[in-house]
């Protein structure tokens, strides 16, 4: 019989006692039918953290638990911080077969995450030039 994994504290990121405004959540829907739903969460998070390495990222799946995911999701969005709204990025939803089309190409992303960066806090530079966000 396989080890349970330890389930690790559920953080409520938006409490006074966890929140910064530097942090950026990106919340994704996804089932638990595959592990590889979880993998591509995980790979999205990390593609994310090194692509713009000057702001802290952080991944909440299915909100913390609280929701169970639909069959066949993968949706990503992303919020400036844990306070403000969520901005849908992508949706695998309605998408495949193939599997594989459920899954964004991370790169794709990368315009839509700086324009919800910049929506908020513009006086700040997110990784990205003003000649960049025009293409």
């Amino acid at each position: 019989m396989a080890p349970k994994k330890k389930k690790g504290k559920i953080v409520d990121w938006a409490d006074d006692e966890h929140f910064s405004k530097d942090r950026s959540i990106f919340y994704i829907e996804h089932t638990t039918e595959c592990p590889i739903f979880q993998v591509k969460a995980d790979e999205c998070l990390t593609f994310f953290q090194q692509r713009i390495p000057e702001r802290e990222f952080q991944l909440v799946r299915n909100k913390n638990g609280k929701q169970v995911p639909r069959d066949g999701a993968f949706e990503v969005c992303i919020s400036q911080n844990a306070r403000t709204s969520e901005h849908e990025l992508w949706s695998g939803i309605t998408r495949g077969p193939p599997r594989r089309d459920k899954f964004p190409q991370y790169e794709d992303l990368v315009s839509d995450v700086h324009r919800v960066l910049r929506k908020f806090y513009p006086d700040k530079a997110v990784g990205i030039d003003d000649d960049e966000m025009d293409m």
